[in-house]
Order: C-alpha cells, then sequence, then structure tokens
C-alpha cells in the first residue's frame, strides 16, 4: 500500500507557528517586547532575527498557553543555530523556576559536542557567556550532572543522555542514576537534538506490526506527562510532515520553521558550486578531484590572508564510499599532494579560461591572482606564480594535516570542535557518513565524492553533506577592500558600492563576480555519470540549498545624464559615525523621566500553576516607589547597580552613554530617582515590608533590566556625525549596475529554452508595466537618471508620484539640473541619533548649475506597509537631517591626499546654500499619499 503523502505547503497555515505569527495579539505584543537581557547578556552570540523570532514564539506560548507549550518542535535548517536557540529557552526557564534540563541525542558524537556546547566555557563554541552566566544579580553555575539527586538546585543542570541510553534508564531504575520517579517529582524540560529520531513509534503506527508500541518515544513521553510542569522541546532540521501522521502530530506543536531557502534568501549561507570530470573511464579520476579541491582550497587561504585580513583554514572533506577504503584513499591523498606539480594544474587553467558564462569564474580569477606580483606567488621565470603556489599546497595537505573520522577509527576526534579555529591546522578529513549529522563546522568548503561510479546515486546523506558545507563561514570584511576592477575612485568606505558589511552574511550578492566571493563559496567535487548531477541540483533546490536560477537585471546611466554638470562635477554629502560627547536635555528627560511597571520578583523554584497565578493576581496591590532613600538604601542601591546586567552599571561603561556623567553618585543622586516605579505586590510584599534581600532582587531582577533597556535605546554610544562631507558624485554611482533576483524555471516561448524569471515585484521594469497603476515611461524621462526602475511597487508609485512634480520643481528652480538617482547600495547614511547605517531608496538632486544658488540632496525612502514601524528609526533619521546637519569642507587626518586635493576644489564652487534634506517616508498603504506630498512641497515647493 503507497504511503500517504500529505500536501504541506497547502496547510502550513494551520501550523502553530503560523497561527502565532497572525494572531493580532501576538502581532502587538512582539512589536513592544523586548527579549530580557538575562538571556542576550548570557548568551556567547548576539541572536539573529530569526531567532529572536523563535524565542518570542515559545515565550508567547508559555506565558499566554501553558498547556500547549508542553510539547514543542523548533524546525530549523542545518546552520541556523538550533542550540543558541536552545540555550536562550534554557536561560528564560531558569528565570522562571526551571533547574534541570535533560539533553537527549540520537548520537554519541553529538552528545560529546553538545557537552562542551553547554559546559565547557573555555570551548570555542560555548554557547553561554564564558566570563559567567548571571541572573537576577547571581551568578549561576552551568554543570553536567549524571541524575537530578546530583543536581545543583540554584545551577542550571545539565543531563545528556543517547537516547537508547535513556530508553534503558527508564525502564530499569538504577541506584544513584536518572528514574522514571524522577520525572514525577521535579520539574524537568527534555531538550531533543535532531528530533526527527523522535518518530519512530509515530510512524510505526501507519503499519500493521505495532507490537513495538513501547519504544523508547513512548517512553520519552510518558516520562515528559508524568508532571504537568514537564516540557518536551525538540530541535530538527529535518521533519517529515509529508508523512501524514507526523503531519497531524505536529501541526499543533511546531511552534517556528525557519527552512534552508529563507536561511539562503536571508544571505546567511554559502553560495553552492560544482566542479565535475566528465570523461568517467579516463585514467587518474580521484588524481584530478584532489587536485581541483586542494587548489581551490589553498587559493581561498592565501586569498583570505594577503588580501582580505582574514585568518581561515579552509577544509576539505573526502567522503569515502566504504569504510575499508578511508585509509586508501588517504594514502592516495598523501601521494598526490606530495607528487603534485606546477603541470598538474593545468587542466584547471584551461577550464578558467574557458569560463562560459562565468561557470568557472573561481578558477579564471585564481590564476590571476597567483600571476599578480603583489601577491608573493611569482618569482623570477615563473611569472605565473604556480611553483610557490604548489609548494603552499604541499606544506597545507601534508599527512599531518589531515585526519581520518568514521565509525571504526575516530583518529583525533578531540579537533573535530576545532576546525574553525585560526590555531587549526586540519585541512583535510577522511569519512564516510560520520559527519553527516551534528557535525559543527563552518570553514568547510570542498567535498570530494569518491564515488566514480557510473550507476551512483544521490543519498540523503549528500543532501545532509552538502547542507552542512553551505553553512556560512563568519568573516568581517575590510573596509579597505577594493573591488576587482579598480576604476580611480577614492578609497573611502562609503564607496564600496554593493558591498555588504555584516560579518554573517554573505557580502558580494549584488556583485556576484567579484573575486571575493570565493570565501562565500562551497564546491562539490565529483565525477559525472548518468543523471547524478540534474538529481543532485533537483534535491538541493527542493530543500532551499541551491538556488534555482538568478535572473539579472543591468540599468545603465543615460546619456544625457553622463553629460550633466551634475555627474561631470556634482557630489553627494555623506557622513560617518562618531562617539557621542555630550548629553542634551531632551535624552535625560526621555530616558529617565519615565514610568517602570515592576512586579514583585520572586525566584521560585517551579512554575506556578493556573490557579496559582489567578490566586496571585486577585490579592495584588499597586503603589508608587522611587529608586530613593526612601524606599531603598544606598548601599542595596549601589550593590544591586555592581551585581545588575553584566556590568552595564560600571562607571566606565555609563559614561559612553552618558558622556557628561562624573560620577556613579550622580548616577545615583541626580537620574535614578527621576523614575516613576508602578510596584505590583501581594498581601506582606509591600516595599516597607520586604527585607534587604528581597529589595536588591526587586532593583536587579525587575526595575534595573528597564533602566537599561530605556539607556540603550535613547542614550547610545555612538551616533552618526552630523557634519556631511562632499564626495565625487561620479565615484557613488557607477555607469552601470546590476540586480540579481532569484528566479525559477520557464519556458521561452519565442525559443522553447529554458529560461529563469523571478517573481519578485523588482523583476519588472516599469516603463512597460502590465499595472496601469504602476506603468511610467522612466526610459523617457530625462529627469531619471538611470535607463529603467526595477524598484518594489511603493516604489514605482513614488516615481509616478515626483514625476507629477517635476514641472512645478523646474518652475521653482529655474536653469538648475534637477535628477534622481535610484540608490542599489551605493550610498548609506548614519542616523544622527543611534549611528545606525541604512541605505536609502533614492536621492533626488537639485543642482542651480547657472546661478549655482543652492545645491540639494533630497533623500527619499519610498516604505511598504508592513515595515513602516519596524523602519520608523529610518524615518526619523531623514527628518533630522533638515535642522541638525550641516556641510564642512574639513580635511581628517585619515584622508588621502588625493580626497584633500578634492574638497580643496570643491570648495571653491561657490554655492550660496548647499544641504542634505530629508522627507518622510512615502507610503500610500495605510497612509495616505498627500502625507508625504505635504512633506514633500513643505520643504521644496513652498
Amino acid at each position: 500500500m503507497a504511503k500517504t503523502k500529505t500536501k504541506i505547503n497547502a496547510t502550513l497555515n494551520d501550523f502553530l507557528f503560523n497561527q502565532i505569527e497572525n494572531d493580532p495579539a501576538y502581532i502587538a505584543w512582539q512589536a513592544d517586547y523586548t527579549i530580557p537581557e538575562y538571556v542576550t547578556d548570557n548568551l556567547s552570540k548576539t541572536l539573529r532575527e530569526y531567532q529572536v523570532v523563535a524565542l518570542k514564539h515559545f515565550i508567547w506560548l508559555y506565558e499566554t498557553d501553558r498547556a500547549n507549550a508542553k510539547h514543542l518542535l523548533f524546525n530549523m535548517a542545518t546552520g541556523t543555530g538550533k542550540t543558541l536557540v536552545m540555550a536562550s529557552v534554557v536561560l528564560y526557564l531558569y528565570a522562571q523556576g526551571y533547574r534541570n534540563f535533560l539533553f537527549l541525542v540520537h548520537q554519541i558524537q553529538i552528545k560529546d559536542q553538545a557537552l562542551k556546547n553547554f559546559t565547557d566555557y573555555k570551548f570555542e563554541k560555548y554557547l553561554f557567556n564564558p566570563k559567567g552566566v548571571r541572573v537576577n544579580g547571581r551568578n549561576v553555575a552551568v554543570k553536567e550532572t549524571k541524575s537530578i539527586a546530583d543536581a545543583d538546585r540554584n545551577a542550571i543542570n545539565f543531563m545528556f543522555f543517547s537516547t537508547s541510553l535513556l530508553y534503558n534508564r527508564l525502564l530499569e531504575d538504577r541506584e544513584n542514576g536518572l528514574t522514571a520517579q524522577d520525572f514525577v517529582d521535579n520539574n524537568v524540560v527534555v531538550i531533543a537534538d535532531e528530533a526527527h529520531r523522535l518518530n519512530v513509534d509515530t510512524r510505526s503506527k501507519k503499519k500493521a506490526d505495532v507490537e513495538e508500541v513501547r519504544n523508547w518515544e513512548t517512553a520519552v513521553l510518558s516520562a515528559v506527562k508524568a508532571r504537568e510542569e514537564n516540557l518536551l522541546l525538540e530541535y530538527t532540521a529535518t521533519v517529515d510532515l509529508a508523512n501524514q501522521a507526523i503531519h497531524e502530530k505536529y501541526k499543533d506543536k511546531l511552534v517556528h520553521r525557519y527552512d534552508f531557502l529563507q536561511f539562503n534568501r536571508d544571505g546567511y549561507s554559502k553560495d553552492v558550486k560544482f566542479l565535475y570530470n566528465k570523461e568517467v573511464h579516463t585514467e587518474d579520476q580521484k588524481r584530478l578531484l584532489i587536485i581541483n579541491a586542494v587548489a581551490l582550497s589553498e587559493y581561498r587561504r592565501l586569498l583570505a590572508e594577503r588580501e582580505m585580513g582574514v585568518d581561515m583554514k579552509p577544509i576539505v572533506l573526502v567522503k569515502s564510499v566504504k569504510i575499508a577504503q578511508s585509509e586508501e584513499d588517504r594514502a592516495f591523498f598523501d601521494t598526490v599532494v606530495s607528487s603534485l606539480r606546477p603541470d598538474d594544474l593545468k587542466r584547471l587553467q584551461e577550464l578558467g579560461k574557458e569560463n562560459h558564462n562565468h561557470e568557472h569564474e573561481i578558477l579564471k580569477d585564481m590564476f590571476d591572482w597567483l600571476r599578480e606580483p603583489k601577491n608573493g606567488m611569482v618569482s623570477q621565470g615563473d611569472w605565473e606564480g604556480l611553483n610557490k603556489f604548489v609548494s603552499e599546497i604541499r606544506a597545507s595537505f601534508a599527512h599531518d594535516n589531515t585526519l581520518i573520522y568514521n565509525s571504526q577509527k575516530k583518529e583525533k576526534a578531540e579537533l573535530l570542535p576545532l576546525l574553525d579555529s585560526p590555531r587549526n591546522t586540519i585541512r583535510a578529513i577522511f569519512s564516510v557518513n560520520a559527519l553527516n549529522e551534528g557535525w559543527d563546522v563552518l570553514s568547510l568548503y570542498d567535498i570530494i565524492h569518491f564515488d566514480i561510479s557510473e550507476a551512483k546515486k544521490v543519498s540523503l546523506q549528500d543532501i545532509q553533506l552538502i547542507g552542512r558545507g553551505a553553512r556560512y563561514f563568519p568573516y568581517e570584511l575590510p573596509r579597505s577592500y577594493k573591488p576587482d576592477a579598480d576604476d580611480g575612485r577614492l578609497a573611502l568606505d562609503f564607496t564600496q558600492r554593493n558591498l555588504e558589511f555584516d560579518k554573517d552574511r554573505r557580502k558580494f550578492d549584488n556583485a556576484p563576480f567579484e573575486r571575493g566571493r570565493v570565501l562565500e563559496t562551497f564546491v562539490y567535487h565529483f565525477v559525472k555519470t548518468g543523471m547524478f548531477l540534474e538529481n543532485l541540483q533537483r534535491d538541493l533546490l527542493g530543500e532551499g540549498i541551491i538556488n534555482e536560477g538568478v535572473e539579472r537585471k543591468t540599468i545603465t546611466l543615460k546619456q544625457k545624464f553622463l553629460e550633466s554638470e551634475t555627474y561631470k562635477k556634482g557630489f553627494v554629502l555623506v557622513n560617518h559615525t562618531v562617539k557621542r560627547t555630550k548629553t542634551t536635555d531632551d535624552e535625560i528627560d526621555t530616558t529617565f523621566n519615565r514610568t517602570i511597571k515592576a512586579g514583585l520578583y520572586n525566584l521560585r523554584a517551579r512554575g506556578l500553576s493556573d490557579y496559582e497565578q489567578n490566586q496571585q493576581i486577585a490579592s495584588q496591590k499597586t503603589k508608587v516607589i522611587r529608586i530613593t532613600d526612601e524606599f531603598f538604601a544606598e548601599p542595596i542601591i549601589r550593590k544591586a547597580l555592581v551585581s545588575a546586567e553584566a556590568n552595564f552599571f560600571r562607571y566606565n561603561n555609563l559614561v559612553q552613554h552618558i558622556p557628561d556623567l562624573k560620577t556613579v553618585d550622580e548616577l545615583i543622586e541626580k537620574y535614578l530617582p527621576k523614575y516613576e516605579i508602578t510596584y505590583t505586590y501581594e498581601d506582606g510584599k509591600d516595599i516597607g515590608l520586604l527585607n534587604a534581600q528581597e529589595k536588591l532582587q526587586l532593583l536587579v531582577g525587575a526595575i534595573l533590566p528597564e533602566v537599561r533597556r530605556r539607556i540603550d535605546i535613547f542614550m547610545p554610544r555612538e551616533a552618526g556625525s552630523n557634519k556631511f562631507r562632499p564626495v565625487s558624485l561620479s565615484q557613488v554611482f557607477g555607469r552601470e549596475k546590476n540586480i540579481y533576483l532569484m528566479s525559477f524555471p520557464s519556458i521561452d516561448p519565442a525559443t522553447g529554452e529554458k529560461v529563469f524569471i523571478s517573481t519578485d515585484e523588482r523583476a519588472k521594469a516599469q516603463s512597460d508595466h502590465d499595472n496601469p497603476d504602476l506603468q511610467f515611461n522612466v526610459e523617457g524621462a530625462d529627469w531619471y537618471a538611470y535607463s529603467e526602475n526595477y524598484g518594489t511597487s511603493e516604489e514605482k508609485r513614488f516615481v509616478k508620484y515626483l514625476a507629477s512634480q517635476i514641472e512645478d520643481l523646474h518652475t521653482k528652480y529655474k536653469g538648475s539640473e534637477i535628477y534622481l538617482i535610484r540608490n542599489e547600495l551605493d550610498y548609506w547614511l548614519y542616523s544622527l541619533k543611534d549611528g545606525r547605517r541604512f541605505s536609502p531608496d533614492y536621492m533626488l538632486i537639485i543642482n542651480d548649475v547657472v546661478n549655482q544658488q543652492l545645491y540639494y540632496q533630497v533623500i527619499i525612502e519610498p516604505k511598504g506597509g508592513h515595515i513602516l514601524e519596524q523602519d520608523a528609526w529610518k524615518e526619523e533619521a531623514l527628518i533630522s537631517l533638515n535642522d541638525d546637519s550641516e556641510v564642512v569642507f574639513d580635511t581628517n587626518e585619515n584622508d588621502k591626499q588625493a580626497y584633500k586635493d578634492y574638497l580643496a576644489e570643491m570648495s571653491k564652487h561657490g554655492y550660496k546654500e548647499i544641504k542634505p534634506i530629508g522627507i518622510k517616508f512615502y507610503n500610500t498603504d495605510p497612509r495616505p499619499e498627500s502625507e508625504f506630498a505635504l512633506d514633500f512641497e513643505s520643504k521644496l515647493l513652498a
């Protein structure tokens, strides 16, 4: 009988995570809710946006519907940081009174990795703050324990079990060990990693044979149900929602879903490429695969080190067909590397020269880079740099820099968790399937598939392993990094157009053929036989690990604009971040003259039942208190400031937020008393009845976290400078730019060939748009600088609006050149308030070339209604330009002479007025267009 399959996408709206997302109450709650500092401060890494969403989903459900939070599943793709979400949930639950966390894994190797991740503060991938965990002002130990009987009631206690071991313990009680009764007597959180392994019983129910109903899955669920407060939290990258039984089981349990496709779209993964041999019967197929991989790997290392300032040791994984072959493959690898000669690279050179449709761009870049003298490879008589390059490869991939890891031989296993460290020396690993799951390495860039048979098929293990290799290796792109084509632009960081500077995201999506792209490109090496490549691509597409295709849209500056005075002599005004040097009265008022809500802060050993919560709420009272000696003795206030918020309230940190602060005494005597605190308490817990320890906990746990939040928001350490300096417009905005969009297959009706078409609105040209509300002849608009507009629907509406105002603008600014320029990550603006950076969509230049009375740079940002609220800070940044900015021609110490000369020349232009102008967001829903129009007209046409 065929398995029953369920159409996943058709039913996803029914799942818990979507129910939460669409709940109006949740939407309102999450907009104002901030993850508690006792979570964020106690993690070793900053949570990414999607991890914050996962945590918010859980906290919302836990606090509003405790019963339905009892058994939940987090479905997060490989590499998305499931373990950091686990650690965050652990910290949150600790603050709710939980102390015992049972970590459940399928493999011993994953167990060992988890043990270090959660309990070894010296481990480089330790999840908690290595300086120590502090919750509510108290140091909290994080430790491993073998049983609940040995647990520390004030610590975070982890118990690590494989699934089989836990099953045996639950069936057979042992002295001094975990027992089934422990789940009855204590609050326990079971965390199941790679949770798809938990569904043995769920799957078996679809079969006739149900004799083994009481397997370990049943045992775990029984243990969790033994006590009302017990929780089961599953985490997996793989959940078979197409299986009807599993689909039904998790519909009301799937609290968060973040698949690899979204992970890829958000820029958190490597780009996946293939490099393969075609001639199946050619001799030395394995030799060619090895040469390809080690050459690319060593090129990555050298480029990273010598050009990009990144210390990394890229890993090559050699996937053997059978365990017995691992030793043979390693010996063969050693022979190839030790005998490597420059002539062995000739085939790669040929591929790099062919490079049809950029198919082998990395290879072309590699040999071009080797030939550049500045990179240290070229020598007398070796103008291609191959001799030195081969020597580097042989040294890097020597025998001692390789290891074998499989189910029978785990050589140097202690080094596996250290592969991403700059101190790592391992460059090649030989394995079969032992590393498919649970292997946490980001520096894996090349996999060699050593199955060269014509009959080889794509396996789930292949997909899992490529998914692991596709995880992004985070690195900082140096501000001094120069694109391949040196077009003479000034070396200023804001002119690095199209590049992304977020450490954790791909840097070159808008410049996909840039040389540095090799640091975010994973390569799978294999012999192409039969339908292997096609099937591999199909399966990787299905998982979202690779994109179906890329559609490129090219726009160019119009000839009229290129010939204009604005392009030839015009400029853009830029600012930078600066440390805040003074505190304004408005900032003090906004930060400290506020109300804080603070409830009685009890540290409970267990969570309250619904009945207990209702009883507590019914007896609550409120009163207004302040942080003064009337309510808190000064020694208690000082101790709280030392204990709270991971040293945030130490003077050397506070003065970076409040530059005028003279001492901590001033904070205590002048600023903290300004807060009006609404204190909620139960009978017998009035502020006057609390003892010193309870008052300390009230300050540390409930009041000071809110104080810190307000200081962080309203008095940040940095701000955008209000001083703007000119930079040549022609150096910021390129003559041609490419927009790359994720696309999907279609058939060209004219040619019958397969083409890739993007469904993104940005793929549609405005000039021939099929929607009359969005269509406008951009090509014929001489005031629009670029040849076409591929913007969002709101951006296209804005262009149509501006078209209706152009005549009035020319009437008011007679003789001026007026141009609208689309900004594709070319120009960046730093908020004057807090220094946050963003790239506004459009720049309108009004240049009085005849009289030189004025030069206006008008910044405009169309904004969709769904992100108006979250991007409100950008609108505030734009509006602040009008009154708070000034244009200067001063030089700085680090300015290059070419820029100093440029500033001197610009200062001679003689414009009477030069200024940046910011307009409110352009939006047509939910706001009326007239709201933008009024602001636009008042600033430019009044």
